[in-house]
């Protein structure tokens, strides 16, 4: 069944839907939908054990934030679909990254999510190393841009276990801009860990200078700097790695995945002077 069937198909719908593809999803297929009650954004995609992509935990994790206010609300989860409120707002781009009043709100977001710990049994720890050290596991030396013992090295030890909601992979265009703040979407590597995971993430995926990085960590409160700054180098490997193995699995690179898996390498290869 094609997507647009499967989403067009679920009993939630107040007339017949109308669906607008998106161009934008590497994992998934993602689609606007209408109908009657209003406007929703739909994604149907699987289980990607290479990935570490869940849709039981990606549907978790997007309930829980949507119930932290960070998130649009979950309309329907099921069939290996994932539908939400569609929420009106600006896409972030790299650029606006560098704004130090769009960093202090992306520390009230993250201090939002973090607030409580989640008693959630089924959500899978997250943390750059980890998240590496599986990537490596399907990867051959041949794939390597880096020596596998360098690599090894420079990630050093996972973060330790944490009770919190963490997103993980926080590149801009996973905050939206809106008149109530920034929100975050996409679900997909969201589990639970430290909240230095989530501060490290923004300053990877962001390129962010020092100075820009203490002002978020500043913005945030209370954390590990030390820690935020194993997680930062392990995240910058860990995005390389995804590009690796999105093209081992899915093809060689086309359309902007090609820009961005050099950029992912550029970055890793700085790790290693």
């Amino acid at each position: 069944m094609s997507p647009e069937a499967v989403l067009a198909g679920l009993p939630v719908w107040q007339g017949t839907p109308e669906l607008t593809r998106l161009e934008e999803g590497r994992t998934n297929r993602n689609f606007i939908i209408r109908d009657a009650s209003g406007t929703y954004f739909g994604r149907v995609g699987v289980d990607l054990p290479h990935h570490g992509i869940s849709r039981l935990q990606e549907r978790l994790c997007a309930e829980l934030a949507a119930a932290r206010g960070v998130s649009p609300r979950v309309h329907y989860a099921g069939e290996g679909a994932l539908v939400t409120v569609f929420i009106e707002g600006e896409t972030l781009k790299p650029a606006g990254m560098h704004d130090a009043a769009t960093l202090r709100q992306t520390a009230e977001v993250l201090r939002r999510l973090h607030a409580e710990p989640v008693a959630e049994p089924a959500l899978e720890q997250r943390c750059g190393v980890r998240a590496s050290h599986a990537y490596l596991k399907h990867l051959p030396d041949s794939d390597l841009p880096i020596a596998r013992d360098l690599m090894l090295e420079r990630l050093g030890e996972p973060a330790p276990a944490g009770d919190h909601l963490v997103h993980s992979d926080i590149i801009p265009e996973n905050l939206i801009r809106t008149a109530d703040g920034l929100q975050l979407i996409d679900w997909e590597y969201a589990g639970v860990g430290v909240p230095e995971v989530d501060l490290a993430s923004v300053i990877a995926n962001a390129d962010l200078t020092p100075a820009e990085a203490a002002l978020l960590c500043a913005a945030y409160g209370p954390h590990d700097a030390a820690l935020v700054e194993r997680q930062r180098v392990a995240l910058v490997i860990r995005e390389a790695l995804w590009c690796l193995t999105q093209t081992r699995f899915s093809g060689p690179p086309e359309g902007d995945l090609v820009a961005y898996t050099q950029l992912c390498i550029a970055r890793m290869s700085q790790e290693f002077p």
